[in-house]
């Protein structure tokens, strides 16, 4: 009786680690799917860049930290099953990165236009 437990006992982890093993392959729809929300993130992104460049002066280094919360921001809204609260609180964290990562003459600008302020973090 003790043997057909161990030789159960082996099986089942042989089984186990055996299927944790093996690569899982992605069907060509979900594959799809993120190249097209990949295309849909890269024109959000490159419709907020132009935003920003049209409305502010800004150095190269400014640019690249504005270019990465725009892409953060992106990533997060063009996620499925995404609330309102959290579309908000993501709202929240991006004005506050922009007013912390900008001099204040450009936190100024962007405190004089309200509506370029809720583009670029909405």
């Amino acid at each position: 009786m003790k043997k057909i437990i161990a030789v159960f006992a082996m099986m089942l982890a042989f089984g186990y680690t055996a299927n944790a093993q093996q690569k899982k392959v992605a069907t060509p729809a979900k594959q799809q799917q993120e190249t097209v929300d990949k295309a849909a993130i890269d024109k959000a992104v490159m419709k907020d860049m132009e935003l920003i460049t049209t409305n502010m002066e800004l150095s190269e280094d400014e640019l690249s930290y504005i270019k990465a919360l725009i892409v953060h921001k992106q990533q997060v809204l063009a996620t499925k099953d995404l609330s309102q609260e959290r579309k908000d609180i993501l709202a929240e964290n991006i004005e506050s990165k922009l007013r912390s990562g900008l001099p204040k003459s450009q936190v100024g600008k962007l405190d004089e236009d309200p509506q370029l302020l809720y583009k670029l973090t909405h």
